[in-house]
C-alpha cells in the first residue's frame, strides 16, 4: 500500500511539473506579444510626430518648386 501511495505521489509530482513547464512556456509567448504591441504603438507614435514635420517640409518644397516653374 505504501509503495502504491509513493507511486501516485511521484506521478502527481511529474504531472505538476509538466503543467508548470507548459504554463511558463505559454506565459513567455504572451510577454512577446505584449512587446510586439508596445513596439507597434511606439512606431505609430513616432510616425505621427514626424508626419506633421514631413508634411510641412513637403509643402515648403512644393511651394518653392511651383515658384521656380511658375
Amino acid at each position: 500500500m505504501k509503495r502504491k501511495m509513493t507511486e501516485l505521489y511521484c506521478k502527481g509530482q511529474r504531472k505538476l511539473m509538466d503543467v508548470k513547464e507548459r504554463f511558463l512556456r505559454e506565459e513567455k509567448g504572451a510577454s512577446h506579444l505584449v512587446e510586439i504591441v508596445v513596439v507597434i504603438v511606439i512606431v505609430i507614435a513616432v510616425a505621427t510626430i514626424f508626419r506633421t514635420q514631413l508634411t510641412s517640409a513637403m509643402t515648403t518644397i512644393m511651394g518653392k518648386l511651383t515658384e521656380f516653374i511658375g
